[in-house]
This record gives structure tokens, C-alpha cells and sequence, in this order.
């Protein structure tokens, strides 16, 4: 689901989810219940995370789409988020490819 590979994002990249909060200009709690799955980000939020963790959006979108079906995924917090880094560096590789032919 896409609040999980945004809470992964997060962590991953080191944002506290009040930081994260006024970066996107929304409040902390609408953080979290994205990130919970509560609610859904609009697409001016979804534009807002790719500008802040530097990626195109359907990048996150992909990377988001990845997490959903791996069984891979566990409940251990660090592993969720190095096997989430990891699968994040292999979607920005594969789209670098594309765009360079």
C-alpha cells in the first residue's frame, strides 16, 4: 500500500514525521494516518513526497506497487526498511535506464 512505502521512504531517509509534516505542510497527524493507511494523499501530496525524496512520482508509485506483493516484507522494522531501500535503488536504476534510451 502506498503509506507503507511512504513510511518506509521516511525512515529510510532519515525524517521524523513532524519534520516530514511541515515539509509537505500538512499536519503530523495526517502523516501518520497516511502513513497508517487511513487516508489516501492526493496527488499535490504524492508530488510534494517525490520532490522531497527526490524521485519522479511514478518511481514512488513503483516502488510502492513493489512492496505490496513481496513476501519478503516481515515485520521487522529494519529489515522492512533495508529490503525497502534496497528495492528502491533497483526501480530509480531501471527508470535511469529507460530515460537514457
Amino acid at each position: 500500500m502506498i503509506g507503507e512505502a511512504l513510511r518506509l521512504l521516511r525512515i529510510f531517509n532519515g525524517y521524523k514525521s513532524v519534520e516530514l509534516a511541515k515539509k509537505l505542510e500538512i499536519s503530523q497527524s495526517y502523516v501518520s494516518e497516511i502513513e497508517n493507511n487511513k487516508k489516501q494523499p492526493t496527488m499535490e501530496i504524492l508530488d510534494k513526497y517525490a520532490n522531497i525524496f527526490d524521485m519522479k512520482k511514478s518511481t514512488l508509485l513503483l516502488f510502492a506497487e513493489s512492496l505490496e506483493d513481496d513476501p519478503q516484507m516481515g515485520n521487522d522494522k529494519r529489515k522492512k526498511v533495508a529490503l525497502a531501500g534496497m528495492k528502491l535503488l533497483k526501480i530509480h536504476e531501471k527508470v535511469g535506464k529507460l530515460e537514457d534510451e
